[in-house]
């Protein structure tokens, strides 16, 4: 939880500097983004960044070599506060700070089996305008499901499955047969 927050207020800065001086947020969010993959390909190079008897002048010539003007400045000052370990939830935390800004926001959509372009397409149009934005939507399988789907939009859970239909089914029955003196 201390990572979101800490990551926030560093996604937040970047988005002041960037309209502060009139710089591309997708720009800063593709440098950014170029970053992390950077780092994430290279493990040890990230590990080098992160622990804290590495001289700090040596952590920023590294930062140097791979990125420059306001990505930098964000990285230097993280590095030098000990926080360039959350570089991935900074770059997660702009991204949706962008989304926000551009009254976007993404959607999982769980089903139990592939879903064909109409139904895509009539998920779309209802979720949009129950969210009142543009989504954005990832589409995941997941064959416990049984049946149905699962819509998560920034934190709501819109359930549809069969497999959530029949365990409330379940549960109702285990209550009625508890409230009428069941043995179970």
């Amino acid at each position: 939880m201390i990572n979101k927050v800490i990551s926030l207020r560093y996604a937040r800065a970047l988005e002041k500097v960037c309209k502060d001086e009139s710089i591309s947020m997708d720009l800063a969010y593709e440098t950014l983004s170029n970053v992390c993959l950077i780092l994430k390909e290279n493990e040890k190079l990230f590990e080098l960044l992160k622990v804290s008897i590495y001289p700090l002048e040596n952590k920023l010539d590294i930062l140097r070599n791979i990125c420059d003007g306001v990505i930098y400045n964000l990285l230097s000052f993280m590095a030098l506060n000990g926080r360039i370990e959350f570089v991935f939830d900074v770059l997660d935390s702009f991204s949706e700070i962008m989304m926000q800004n551009q009254n976007k926001a993404k959607a999982r959509v769980i089903s139990a089996l592939e879903l064909i372009e109409s139904e895509k397409s009539t998920l779309s149009n209802i979720f949009s305008r129950i969210a009142l934005k543009t989504l954005e939507f990832e589409y995941i399988i997941d064959k416990n499901l049984i049946g149905g789907i699962v819509v998560e939009i920034e934190g709501k859970v819109y359930d549809g499955s069969i497999k959530t239909y029949l365990t409330n089914i379940s549960n109702r029955l285990n209550n009625l047969n508890i409230s009428q003196g069941g043995n179970g």
